[in-house]
């Protein structure tokens, strides 16, 4: 389980997501790709290493949807998701 921000950077960063200096304190308009990672990512179950992968799913949505994307539009495009 990733419990914080601060530990999603590296696969935000090596995904090409803008990431913020403060990884636990940031205006999500401003890293809008990197504030939905965090809310699909953290504190639930997840596979080692998924991280990863859906890093690359969220990086790759446009800017204009990133904001508006559901969860089930991003596990149609590869996020994995467990419960």
């Amino acid at each position: 389980m990733m419990a914080f921000p601060s530990m999603l950077v590296g696969a935000a960063a090596k995904a090409g997501m803008k990431v913020p200096p403060d990884a636990d304190d940031f205006d999500a308009a401003e890293f809008p790709h990197f504030a939905v990672f965090c809310n699909v990512q953290l504190c639930r179950p997840v596979r080692m290493g998924e991280h990863w992968d859906n890093a690359k799913v969220i990086a790759a949505i446009p800017d204009e949807k990133i904001m508006q994307v559901t969860l089930m539009e991003m596990i149609a495009l590869g996020l994995e998701w467990r419960t």
